[in-house]
């Protein structure tokens, strides 16, 4: 039986929703029996009160004589009244002598009638029994109140708080008083507490599941059916209707996508039939090839943004080929790509068209450049009947600090272009579709304004000259001009033109230039992972957010991070780069300590009372800050922080 992705997403929604439950009655139990213990004590220092009160009205020589004394009957209902007030179990007053360790009851009422009753023959006025030096009772009668005694007898299992309260005496004996809780009442209001929570909780997240799990089918299973059964059903010998889709933006391009690819191919297999030879036909699909890959590979592309310029030229040796550039913005990276195929022709043209969709929707999904050149080596590797191979090079320029972060997968070695001009030496791993572990991790660099990088294929190193010469990476290095991406990537063209002047084109050319300019104002520095570096720290922040009336909260978010830096990763340096841009304050903190995500590892919110237990900077630092993003690359961790002032 086939798995449906409906059902699964089902399953999995009621196996979560089962586990948040079981969350929440466990944290709930938890939280209301302390909570209820808490308000037993506040109870009885509240009891403590009003039998201070009421004490102060009453002749106790009287109601010590006599438990017939209207003054001692009146009492010992005024202790019913409380205990039923405040959840007592019992209220108990008593003389306790601690030299001869003997306690002389005066009166115990109780909440409850029959209790009340039974109480009073049990432990009647002048009942002695023995101390056993308690030292609850004794904090008592040395004039504190005493801590929570927690005990089994005859009564139950109680919870016990005693201390001294004030009466007119006339012999002065201190008079103590004892308050009495059910462990059991205790315990059946936190599960009262917790049944309605849980109940609660369970109907809104059910119904949440619900209109989830309908949405879906309606907005995204059902349309994607539809599609499906158009696609089966296709036929380019007959007029195809045109689907009509009702869904989500993605979901509808699909159906729009599929209506115009109908059109195209009814269109081409027309045209195709009236070719009147096979040459013409092969120069039709030739034609149709090229104008796709031009489509989705310019000849020429220029853009600049915010923080970035980029130029990327390509020339395939043939009608199409298998080399690509790609290049877009996701959130505050551009993200920039170049590969070759193997193979020429239309069968390299349709690999890449592949791979170049692959690779942009891993990166807009927010994989990192090896994430996502591992994932789309998976996806080859497991539809790739013609062992077709491409090489591949993806970075990320975070257009905020400068900040690069790179993968090779078995591509020609980057040049970085500034004040010197060098070849970087990435980890290479395997070229996609090769085998299943490409073995591809990230790698970074920091562009400082003005420095750029230069990509190419190895259309480029290998280019040939009249005389059999290849053009090489030396060359590369000597007619490059550092500048500007336009003139960096139009120099090398015309340098790798003019040196295989006269030569047929062996290969496809492709390469692509990207500068980092900076918007705003940065400033880095590497200090030692020692306290005095927060002082550093606090300084660049106040200079780059002067005038800004958060700047102190900026300040404490930056110390509480780079505390936790010292205190625990082990790092003996922290690496710091500040940009002011466009109202907003980037600090980005590396470190080559241990392996540990803050974001990912930050404490559930606490009780007041504990949160002298720690773990709390981390959530106050994205309370601050607007966007907290943690990556470890290598050996680095890595924590980026967004201050909108």
């Amino acid at each position: 039986m086939k798995n449906h992705a409906l059902r699964r997403i089902a399953l999995v929604s009621v196996i979560l929703l089962v586990l948040m439950l079981g969350v929440i009655v466990l944290v709930s139990t938890l939280y209301f029996r302390g909570f209820t213990a808490d308000n037993c004590a506040k109870d009885a220092q509240k009891l403590k009160t009003s039998i201070d009160e009421i004490l102060t009205y009453y002749d106790f020589s009287r109601v010590e004589r006599s438990a017939e004394d209207e003054d001692y009957m009146l009492l010992r209902e005024f202790l019913r009244y409380q205990c039923q007030q405040y959840g007592a179990k019992y209220i108990c007053l008593f003389h306790a002598d601690t030299d001869k360790d003997m306690m002389e009851y005066i009166m115990v009422s109780a909440g409850d009638d029959r209790d009340h009753e039974q109480i009073a023959d049990e432990r009647s006025l002048g009942t002695e029994i023995a101390l056993e030096k308690n030292q609850y009772i004794l904090q008592a009668a040395d004039g504190g109140f005493s801590e929570a005694e927690h005990f089994y007898n005859e009564f139950g299992d109680m919870i016990s708080y005693y201390f001294p309260v004030e009466a007119n005496d006339p012999d002065g004996r201190p008079l103590l008083a004892g308050v009495d809780f059910e462990v059991t009442e205790i315990n059946r209001k936190a599960l009262d507490y917790t049944l309605r929570i849980t109940v609660t909780a369970a109907g809104v997240l059910t119904l949440m599941l619900a209109a989830l799990l309908f949405v879906l089918r309606r907005k995204v299973f059902v349309p994607i059916k539809q599609i499906s059964m158009q696609m089966n059903s296709f036929d380019p010998e007959k007029e195809q209707p045109e689907l009509e889709i009702r869904s989500y933006r993605e979901i509808e391009e699909i159906g729009e996508s599929f209506n115009a690819m109908s059109k195209d191919i009814v269109r081409y297999i027309g045209d195709i039939r009236l070719m009147a030879d096979e040459r013409a036909r092969s120069s039709a699909e030739l034609n149709v090839a090229r104008s796709i890959q031009i489509g989705m590979v310019p000849k020429e592309h220029s853009e600049s943004g915010s923080g970035y310029e980029l130029r990327a030229f390509a020339f395939p040796a043939r009608e199409v080929g298998g080399d690509f550039y790609d290049c877009f913005m996701s959130g505050n990276g551009l993200c920039f790509v170049i590969a070759d195929v193997s193979g020429k022709g239309i069968a390299s043209a349709l690999f890449m068209a592949m791979t170049k969709n692959l690779i942009r929707e891993k990166l807009k999904a927010g994989l990192s450049p090896a994430e996502a050149l591992n994932s789309v080596n998976d996806e080859l590797c497991s539809q790739n009947p013609e062992g077709m191979f491409v090489t591949a090079f993806a970075a990320v320029l975070d257009t905020r600090t400068g900040e690069v972060r790179y993968a090779n997968a078995g591509h020609t070695r980057p040049l970085m272009l500034g004040s010197e001009k060098r070849f970087l030496v990435p980890d290479t791993g395997t070229a996609l579709g090769v085998f299943e572990d490409a073995g591809i991790v990230d790698e970074y660099l920091m562009l400082r304004d003005g420095e750029g990088m230069l990509i190419y294929t190895d259309g480029v190193t290998e280019a040939v000259s009249a005389g059999r010469e290849l053009f090489g990476e030396q060359r590369i290095i000597d007619e490059v001009r550092a500048g500007s991406a336009d003139e960096s990537a139009s120099s090398l063209t015309e340098a790798v033109k003019s040196f295989s002047e006269g030569c047929e084109q062996s290969d496809d050319l492709t390469l692509l230039t990207v500068y980092y300019r900076s918007t705003g104002v940065t400033e880095s520095m590497e200090l030692p992972a020692e306290p005095p570096a927060m002082r550093e720290i606090r300084s660049v922040v106040n200079r780059l957010a002067e005038g800004s009336e958060n700047r102190l909260r900026f300040c404490l978010a930056c110390e509480e991070t780079v505390q936790n830096i010292i205190d625990y990763s082990g790092s003996p340096t922290i690496a710091v780069t500040a940009v002011l841009a466009g109202g907003t304050l980037t600090v980005r903190l590396e470190d080559s300590g241990k392996p540990f995500d803050p974001v990912a590892n930050m404490p559930a919110e606490k009780d007041f009372d504990e949160c002298d237990s720690g773990g709390m900077g981390i959530r106050l630092v994205t309370q601050i800050a607007s966007s907290v993003v943690y990556s470890r690359i290598g050996d680095k961790n890595i924590l980026v922080m967004e201050f909108k002032l």
